[in-house]
């Protein structure tokens, strides 16, 4: 590593409060250092802090949180300087989100199981839909999510996760983002999906 790539890793890891083991980790895998490499992308603390008094996010940052189901977890974001929807591909607001994974989130052996698939994929086209709406992030919640298999995760093993929204209706109250799970070029599997933010009034969708 040259002193550019530790200035960048200072740069990111100052404005998260992710642990430094955590980016050493998916430093070490070389896939991965296109991403933490780019300047443009940020390292954000995301999932991994329990919340709302013990009772927010406690599913990636307590249950999934061991060496056997979800061993490690980092999210980066790149935020648009626009808000103007659609966006190319290199300017859109994105989060890209790396699981490390053991082998106690298997279905068959070997193999994650596809609804655990489909909870990363929801946890982050969420994150993503809550990047493009950062003050009303904790008020949306997922109502619809399509999932298309394309080939198994093996474990245990490393996945990235990119998600972006693709449109937004009604002062953004509605948002749609869709995403793809891979690793080392292979897509595993595809998702979009529909998310609405509860009105303030009734605390209700």
């Amino acid at each position: 590593m040259n002193d550019s790539d530790d200035d960048n890793d200072i740069r990111k890891e100052a404005s998260s409060s992710v642990p430094r083991s955590t980016i050493d980790h998916f430093s070490a895998i070389q896939w991965i250092r296109a991403t933490l490499d780019d300047r443009d992308f940020h390292i954000v603390s995301m999932s991994r802090t329990i919340t709302h008094s013990g009772r927010g996010h406690t599913l990636m940052a307590k249950t999934w949180n061991t060496g056997d189901t979800i061993k490690e977890l980092l999210s980066l974001v790149r935020r648009s300087p626009s808000s103007t929807l659609p966006q190319s591909e290199n300017k859109r607001t994105e989060v890209r989100r790396f699981y490390t994974l053991g082998g106690d989130l298997n279905a068959h052996p070997g193999l994650l199981h596809g609804g655990v698939i489909s909870c990363i994929l929801d946890s982050s086209l969420g994150a993503a839909v809550g990047a493009t709406h950062p003050h009303t992030a904790s008020s949306f919640f997922t109502v619809q999510l399509n999932v298309t298999y394309k080939k198994p995760v093996r474990t245990p093993g490393t996945v990235m996760v990119q998600s972006w929204v693709t449109k937004a209706e009604g002062g953004g109250r509605k948002v749609w983002a869709k995403g793809i799970i891979a690793s080392e070029g292979v897509v595993h599997a595809e998702a979009e999906g529909l998310w609405v933010r509860t009105k303030e009034s009734s605390g209700k969708l």
